[in-house]
């Protein structure tokens, strides 16, 4: 075996015990346990990271959270189990953790959003709908390490055995037939989170707030811009937009912030 090739193998095995690859960009985690949620706070949430670091949640914004996570169907007789993670990256994601899956956002993402329960019921109830499918944070990060394995090796196999324009060809390849898959996935899950979001009396106007700050920010460089990281958004406002039409109801105030403008880093959630 070549040396290139040896050596391009050694770096995915090592990888591959990263699970998402690009999980390595989050920071910190903070785990929100079921006694948290058993009653209501009467001020301000104090929580600490894996890292041992504390961080401040507002009063609204884990009401919020505690409503969503009430209202929204239990999955095999759980509640909802919620994550946030201190990333300059993310902003929707799924963790496993101690036999437990967890839907997780964002610092930057709770602070622009927690304040209008819609739109954290729209975000929380897609990605808990994932679990539900059996699309778990395992087996994302497992789905995850096989295309980039394969990826890579193809690629570079190519390149090195026949030309650089051949590689980069089969990574393309590759990466469309990503898609196409992770496509087949959301077509999956994304009727059933409407579903259980309508179920719980929501609206579906948080998909159509959440795109609205995406389309805002999407030409600058800002905290947002990882909103795009999550695929299916349009799918689910196309969704949104059809159920709103045929019962006659339209989305007011889609505006999450009254600044509605250009979001920048400066609303992460406070570190203590």
């Amino acid at each position: 075996m070549r040396p290139v090739v040896l050596g391009l193998l050694l770096v995915v095995l090592a990888l591959s015990g990263c699970a998402h690859l690009y999980k390595t960009q989050i920071h910190d985690v903070v785990y929100l346990s079921d006694p948290q949620f058993a009653q209501i706070p009467d001020g301000d949430v104090r929580v600490n990271g894996v890292s041992g670091k504390p961080y401040v949640i507002t009063q609204q914004h884990f009401q919020n959270l505690m409503a969503v996570r009430k209202k929204i169907v239990p999955v095999q007789g759980q509640y909802m189990q919620i994550a946030l993670v201190d990333s300059d990256f993310h902003t929707l994601l799924l963790l496993s953790h101690d036999g437990k899956s967890y839907v997780a956002m964002s610092f930057d993402f709770l602070n622009i959003f927690g304040s209008d329960e819609e739109s954290l019921a729209a975000a929380l109830s897609h990605q808990y709908a994932h679990i539900a499918a059996g699309d778990n944070a395992d087996v994302q990060d497992s789905r995850e390490v096989k295309y980039f394995v394969t990826k890579e090796i193809v690629s570079t196999g190519v390149s090195l055995f026949a030309t650089a324009a051949g590689g980069y060809g089969a990574g393309a390849a590759i990466d469309e037939a990503k898609r196409v898959q992770d496509k087949g996935i959301e077509d999956q899950v994304n009727p059933l989170g409407m579903k259980w979001l309508l179920d719980a009396s929501y609206s579906p106007c948080g998909y159509l707030k959440i795109k609205y700050v995406m389309d805002k920010n999407s030409a600058v460089s800002s905290a947002l811009t990882y909103l795009y990281t999550h695929p299916g958004i349009d799918d689910r406002v196309k969704l949104s937009k059809q159920y709103l039409k045929e019962n006659n109801l339209e989305c007011s105030n889609l505006t999450p912030d009254p600044s509605a403008g250009v979001v920048n880093k400066s609303g992460r959630l406070q570190q203590q």
